[in-house]
């Protein structure tokens, strides 16, 4: 590439089409991985959504249980303290 006189850049025969090509080509590739990477990206999201809502059924399965424990618990006390009262 040369500067003519007029100050404007023109495209002159001494660049190699080798060149020209390589840059497209490369190009081409760049725009390739950026789209392979937005579509991995893509699915990563639809992933992490699908985790969460995993995530959030396990918590509350789990604070159901904790529940459930609890007032078994509770129940249990209860017949221990019955049976306290019984043998008085």
């Amino acid at each position: 590439m040369n500067k003519d006189d007029s100050g404007n850049w023109h495209l002159d025969k001494r660049v190699p089409i080798t060149l020209i090509a390589a840059i497209l080509i490369q190009s081409a590739g760049f725009v390739w991985f950026i789209s392979k990477m937005d579509s991995r990206i893509v699915a990563l999201e639809v992933a992490n959504g699908v985790q969460k809502d995993r995530d959030d059924r396990q918590d509350r399965a789990s604070l159901d249980a904790a529940a459930m424990i609890r007032s078994d618990l509770r129940d249990l006390g209860q017949k221990i303290d019955r049976l306290i009262e019984r043998s008085k």
